[in-house]
């Protein structure tokens, strides 16, 4: 475990690390990760917080602000919000981002970012829990949120990207919405996606996993104890399936256990900045050419580490019709936008 002269760096949580077989279905590629080792940190999910009423999150006021939800934890343990994790409902569906884990009987605000572009509207007071945004919805936002947050400690998001993002998303599955709601793509890809989910059950035993598409490194999502990633994994996976299936010719290439091998290495040699967290433990960033990434550290373990390709290649291509950018929305007196 890391100690004051290796703080920053990922080798310690690496090196407990081991790759299994992959698993495939068509495009996707499913690399288990195991370790002896598994983590101390007690909390719940989000998703199970909410139904049983121990979590609530809602807009930060009657006003709202979209890089902002309040949040409030009446339990007696720790709950954590995943990075890239919907929350659906309130007056617009948003994502984490970064994850988060909000302190026992604790009110605060936790940063995200908008993916529903055309509605600024309650359609209930407070959110649940939806699936996880694509891979490279979360790649886009986890470089703009780990150099805002180097930057100013503030885990903002550039909410443009996003938004082209999710207009990317939506036309590459052939989905539409009438508020530009990337939960809309979900619904109207269902079969698809089930597909996906049903070839792949959760890898027994595993605390992450490593995910490629035709052949390409496309995620790795590990968290401290396998069973948060089995908890997770429904949702988690179709996040996955959601870039998998705008590529689905791309299925005659093979990821394999030694390339996963070789990426943990590669990680193993970062150093990584110690950022502000919004809750418990510290928001570890680090970005080289290859990857980008984040580590939530608490207490000298890794509660979980979300990796993705550095692909800074500028603005994905959208052909659909054009929506209005930020700089053309109104701005509440808050200085927060609102939707015409």
């Amino acid at each position: 475990m890391p100690d004051e002269k290796n703080a920053g760096a990922l080798r310690p949580f690496i090196n407990v690390l081991k790759c299994g077989d992959p698993i495939n279905h068509l495009n996707l590629t499913v690399v288990p990760v195991t370790s002896q080792s598994s983590g101390s940190a007690e909390y719940m999910l989000a998703e199970e917080a909410i139904a049983a009423g121990l979590l609530t999150i809602t807009e930060v006021d009657d006003s709202g602000s979209v890089p902002e939800l309040l949040v409030m934890n009446t339990a007696e343990t720790m709950i954590l919000l995943v990075d890239g994790e919907e929350l659906v409902g309130a007056k617009q569906n948003r994502i984490l981002n970064t994850t988060v884990l909000v302190r026992p009987n604790d009110k605060t605000r936790i940063p995200v970012s908008c993916v529903e572009q055309g509605r600024w509207r309650h359609n209930s007071r407070a959110f649940s829990s939806g699936n996880f945004s694509p891979a490279k919805l979360r790649a886009r936002k986890s470089r703009s949120v780990g150099r805002n947050l180097r930057a100013t400690g503030e885990a903002a998001s550039d909410q443009g990207e996003v938004w082209d993002e999710v207009a990317a998303v939506m036309q590459e599955a052939g989905a539409a919405s009438p508020t530009m709601a990337m939960h809309d793509v979900v619904d109207q890809r269902r079969d698809s996606l089930d597909d996906y989910i049903n070839s792949l059950p959760y890898p027994t035993g595993s605390r992450g996993v490593i995910i490629a598409i035709g052949g390409k490194f496309t995620a790795m999502d590990i968290f401290d104890k396998p069973e948060t990633l089995k908890q997770l994994w429904l949702r988690l996976l179709t996040g996955y399936a959601l870039d998998a299936i705008s590529r689905p010719a791309e299925h005659d290439k093979k990821f394999t256990a030694k390339g996963a091998q070789a990426l943990l290495e590669h990680l193993g040699e970062l150093e990584c900045q110690p950022c502000p967290s919004v809750g418990a433990g510290d928001d570890w960033r680090f970005e080289s050419g290859g990857v980008v990434g984040q580590a939530l550290v608490l207490n000298d373990a890794c509660v979980h580490l979300s990796v993705f390709p550095n692909e800074d290649n500028g603005p994905r291509i959208y052909n659909g019709p054009r929506i209005a950018r930020p700089s053309r929305r109104r701005r509440n007196r808050r200085g927060d936008t609102e939707q015409e």
